[in-house]
């Protein structure tokens, strides 16, 4: 049994070691987090849940329909319906999801890759310990995976270097206002997106739970602000439109992603593996190769989801048939 090693357990590590497992190799999953899921990422207190991460997702391809109703049927994806479309969101918070791809798995969290080396077969070389696999996917950000492959394989390394993201702030906020959960977002302000949790799933919070995503323009302008001065700015301009009193605010709290939306992708023509030796790269700016059934951009949970399964068969294609 060939032994294979996926860094990252984001949804396309996940979706990878899913489908790896199901056709008999041996699967180790390496993830920095404390959780798998990547940025389908939940924050949970005792009078507070914020969903600060990816807020619901929906399904095009008839892959991913496939996993998201299995996902419905054991309760643990539910349908979010607005005005608009049909969302996904998980049931009682987006992290299930990513537990349940993640149940049957063998993961470490907590687990820092720092390099790798390869002479027949690949050596992990993580922060507490090292591994030894015959094939290997990364599906870290493109930054950190261009890091980790330089050595191995430049002609990748430099079309993952063209890889380009736009960053995103994330505050979460508890008040005690349980009446504002509508919110209508001037396209003049820095905010995206303003939701209150209390108004997706039914809970017995204490207060109203409000996750706040800032546009691009802000994000990228105050990217490598301190936190503390980018919550302050971002609270201050919050409770000025929204009429909150300071007061109100029970809990406040910020997250900086880095990696929020896919600005530029890998481009699709390319191959996502090696042609050296036996690695790949997946994830949301890794999007599936174009066909009939979906045209994925880079931007959803899908992208990554399909880009998993996609440089896994490649993988065995290539390498292990």
């Amino acid at each position: 049994m060939k032994n294979i090693i996926i860094i990252g357990s984001g949804t396309a590590g996940l979706a990878a070691a899913n489908y790896l497992s199901s056709k008999n190799f041996n699967v180790t999953v390496l993830d920095k987090g404390k959780y798998p899921g990547g940025r389908i990422s939940t924050r949970r207190g005792k009078d507070f849940i914020f969903n600060h991460g990816a807020q619901f997702f929906t399904a095009k391809s008839n892959e991913f329909k496939k996993i998201c109703n299995r996902a419905v049927n054991d309760n643990v994806l539910v349908n979010w319906v607005d005005s608009k479309k049909n969302k996904f969101i998980g049931n009682p918070d987006m992290r299930e999801f990513s537990l349940w791809l993640s149940k049957n798995l063998s993961i470490y969290q907590d687990t820092v890759v720092e390099r790798l080396e390869y002479n027949d077969q690949f050596t992990v070389y993580t922060d507490n310990k090292k591994f030894i696999c015959d094939g290997l996917i990364i599906t870290a950000p493109s930054s950190q995976t261009a890091s980790l492959i330089k050595n191995l394989d430049q002609n990748i390394c430099k079309l993952i270097e063209k890889v380009e993201y736009f960053p995103c702030w994330c505050v979460m906020l508890s008040i005690k206002d349980f009446s504002l959960k509508k919110f209508n977002i001037d396209e003049k302000s820095i905010f995206s997106w303003i939701v209150s949790e209390n108004n997706k799933i039914k809970n017995q919070l204490n207060y109203n739970c409000l996750t706040i995503h800032t546009n691009e323009k802000f994000s990228l302008e105050n990217l490598d602000k301190t936190k503390e001065f980018t919550l302050d700015k971002i609270v201050q301009e919050f409770t000025k439109i929204y009429q909150v009193k300071m007061q109100d605010i029970i809990y406040k709290n910020i997250h900086r992603w880095r990696y929020a939306k896919v600005k530029k992708p890998f481009p699709q023509e390319e191959s996502k593996i090696s042609k050296k030796i036996p690695f790949g790269i997946a994830g949301d700016w890794c999007p599936p190769s174009q066909d009939k059934h979906y045209n994925g951009n880079g931007q959803r949970v899908e992208d990554a989801y399909l880009s998993g399964i996609e440089c896994s068969k490649s993988l065995i294609k290539h390498y292990f048939n």
